[in-house]
């Protein structure tokens, strides 16, 4: 893979994984002896948010990127043959085209893995407005390694310096700068398109209307996916709900548990104590039937001394 091609994969990671992925890879070339390519790797800025949505969408939304990329180019080549009216109301269809695919931005983020909030479509919108004006700024864009937005200033040219990561896009032909005509050059303009005007008005019309229906299937999908959030929101709140419950029920039969365990262990305690007593009573009880049973010896009466005689008194 050559520089552009890992640039590309890159900036098609999530975006909090791009710098560890850069310097892994700015590593990995060093180590098979690729310094230059791996000063480029390691060089790629980090992309800025809304740049990043614009890169998601157009590594998984590119072929929506690339009918917004068509209608830009045939409002180019139709504006000077319609009037103030049409042009108002292509105006208007291209403004409702970029903030449906804008949405969709989100959409593939999430995809990626990564959201980002809804502060960076405005960014996003911008960018593709601009590379609606400036074919340079389109191919910048369909490079999918865009690292900050751009913007459109009147008939200047996009200002693309910076603004993709690795090898620049090859220039485009960008279109020249309308100048103001007077009303015989207008006329005459218009006669030259009289005979084709009707076909490019028929065809500007279809493109109009599949933008349109591309325009109702993303609003719809948009929906969808919304209805779907809140669905999923509300499934994870009654989850929530039996999880509080759940989880008090275990606390209060926790507690229940020690207090059984508390009066198990006091009737195992007084238990091992009345099997102690019981053992003194039954051995002082043995001890009082051993003593019945064999009575102490009895101790003789001591025998009576004979009688002595009177003695007799001598005469005097």
């Amino acid at each position: 893979m050559d520089l552009e091609d890992r640039a590309a994969a890159l900036y098609a990671l999530p975006l909090d994984a791009f710098v560890g992925a850069r310097n892994a890879a700015a590593k990995e070339a060093t180590a098979a002896g690729e310094k230059e390519l791996a000063r480029a790797l390691k060089a790629l800025p980090k992309p800025s948010s809304a740049a990043w949505l614009v890169n998601m969408l157009v590594t998984r939304r590119r072929d929506e990127v690339e009918q917004v990329l068509e209608l830009g180019a045939s409002l180019r080549e139709a504006q000077d043959g319609l009037d103030r009216a049409q042009l108002h109301a292509l105006g208007q269809q291209r403004q409702r085209l970029l903030a449906a695919v804008a949405g969709q931005s989100l959409e593939a983020a999430a995809e990626a893995g990564h959201d980002v909030g809804r502060a960076a479509l405005p960014g996003v919108e911008q960018t593709l407005r601009a590379a609606l004006a400036d074919p340079s700024a389109a191919g910048a864009v369909l490079t999918g390694r865009l690292v900050r937005t751009l913007e459109a200033t009147g008939w200047d040219a996009v200002d693309l310096a910076g603004a993709v990561g690795g090898p620049p896009p090859p220039e485009a032909d960008r279109p020249a700068a309308s100048e103001p005509v007077g009303d015989g050059a207008r006329t005459a303009g218009h006669t030259r398109r009289a005979g084709s005007r009707t076909a490019e008005e028929a065809a500007e019309v279809e493109r109009l209307r599949d933008a349109g229906k591309r325009v109702d299937a993303a609003r719809t999908r948009r929906e969808d996916a919304e209805e779907a959030g809140r669905q999923q929101h509300r499934a994870a709140e009654r989850l929530r709900v039996r999880r509080d419950g759940l989880t008090a029920s275990i606390e209060d039969l926790e507690e229940r548990l020690a207090g059984l365990r508390r009066e198990l262990a006091e009737v195992e305690s007084a238990s091992v104590n009345g099997q102690r007593e019981a053992i003194a009573a039954e051995e002082t009880l043995e001890r009082a039937i051993s003593t019945r049973q064999c009575p102490p010896p009895s101790i003789p009466e001591p025998s009576p001394r004979p009688k002595r005689s009177p003695r007799r008194r001598r005469p005097l």
